[in-house]
């Protein structure tokens, strides 16, 4: 019990270490919600550091006409199973994340989506290759690094409208850009500061696919850097305003690794830290229980011989003990009265009157033939009869007697 005890007070006192921990992890002044460090941006709309997408979330309504904006949480295919307002036009889907992680199946489930009218934008660094290859471009990866000095990090230019605006802050640049693009299909709308493009428009069916490889114009520090709001409504102005569903993607922007298979919803748990860390809670209490509570607390109890047929051991003690005296008379009085109670006690047969019914039934019971109970009752009548009884006699008697114990049932 004091050991017990012990492992209890030790398990106790680690899950409040855990639970203070998180607690005071809380309501800790976390250094990076002040930082300016983009080098590890979110994109995810509900993060209000540097590198999050807060900011741009904040203002879609504004820029579609106070359309409620749609989280999406899932891999795209599975949204676009679910979500029957995906299968027909004026529908807008917008996806920001460092690094597009796509199965074929998504990228297949967002070309039928766009077939019928519908558009999709998505900023990223990095575009998926299947996606590339299926929509007939080429990306030059460059390097992204942060600015200390503000400079020129984005540019539009659109041939069709007079447009031609560049926009700067002192934060994270990307430098990739397209080499290689279909002139049929598609528009290019931007350059990066290297004057590269890297914003296009494809036309694909009845929709479009708009591809920005430099979601960093929709962090918080970009668009909160002076005037650097007129990005964002520049890069929505080519989108339709009157979209009737407006949907923001905060699944690929938690993806850091390419999908392997289909997705779990145990991934969708394992994003939101309170389900993280009890998640990661219940996993320690377990390892715990298991740790203290796998010790055996009591002794292997061992097995227990197979008793062997204690009334021919007790007839072999007793015959013995008379044998010796050479009182024969007692010795099989007493195999009888012995017999007798084994019969009454094992087949519950009443042994007064000993006629052929009873015959019968311990017979039947016993599974021993009437011919031998017989010859057995008819020794026992002799045993009583006589009061002088010969060895052999006895050592007769005795068989018989041994061979009803060993063989009945």
């Amino acid at each position: 019990m004091k050991t017990k005890s012990i492992y209890i007070i030790i398990g106790s006192v680690v899950l409040l270490f855990i639970v203070l921990m998180i607690i005071g992890g809380n309501f800790s002044i976390n250094p990076e919600e002040q930082s300016t460090d983009m080098s590890r941006s979110s994109f995810s709309s509900k993060d209000k550091k540097a590198g999050g997408a807060y900011a741009a979330f904040k203002m879609l309504p504004e820029l579609f006409y106070k359309h409620s904006i749609q989280v999406v949480t899932k891999p795209f295919a599975r949204t676009y199973e679910k979500e029957t307002e995906l299968k027909y036009s004026g529908n807008t889907y917008i996806l920001v994340a460092n690094e597009l992680f796509t199965t074929e199946k998504d990228v297949d489930a967002m070309l039928e989506y766009v077939s019928p009218g519908n558009e999709l934008f998505i900023a990223v660094n990095n575009p998926d290759p299947y996606l590339a290859k299926q929509l007939n471009f080429k990306v030059v990866e460059s390097d992204n690094l942060q600015h200390h000095k503000a400079g020129v990090v984005q540019r539009y230019e659109d041939t069709a409208v007079p447009v031609d605006t560049s926009f700067s802050y002192e934060g994270m640049i990307s430098g990739n850009y397209f080499s290689g693009t279909d002139s049929t299909t598609t528009t290019t709308l931007g350059y990066n500061y290297k004057n590269k493009p890297n914003f296009i428009r494809i036309a694909y069916s009845r929709g479009y696919i708009y591809l920005l490889l430099n979601p960093y114009t929709f962090t918080n520090y970009f668009l909160l850097h002076k005037h650097n709001v007129a990005a964002l409504e520049t890069q929505i102005a080519y989108l339709q305003n009157s979209a009737g569903n407006v949907y923001w993607d905060d699944f690929y922007s938690g993806q850091h690794s390419a999908q392997a298979g289909d997705f779990s919803e145990w991934q969708v748990l394992m994003r939101y830290p309170a389900m993280r860390w009890a998640l990661w809670l219940g996993v320690v209490l377990l390892l715990l229980y298991v740790l203290f509570e796998s010790k055996r607390r009591q002794r292997i109890i061992p097995d227990k011989p197979v008793f062997n047929n204690t009334s021919v051991e007790f007839v072999d003690a007793i015959g013995q003990l008379y044998y010796q005296q050479h009182n024969n008379f007692n010795l099989a009085h007493k195999m009888i009265l012995h017999l007798l109670e084994y019969i009454r006690t094992r087949y519950y047969l009443n042994t007064n009157i000993l006629n052929e019914e009873f015959v019968a039934a311990l017979s039947r019971k016993s599974t021993i033939s009437e011919a031998d109970i017989r010859t057995l009752l008819q020794m026992m009548h002799h045993v009583q009869l006589e009061g002088n009884i010969s060895d052999d006699y006895l050592k007769e008697f005795y068989k018989r007697i041994q061979l009803f114990y060993l063989n009945t049932k």
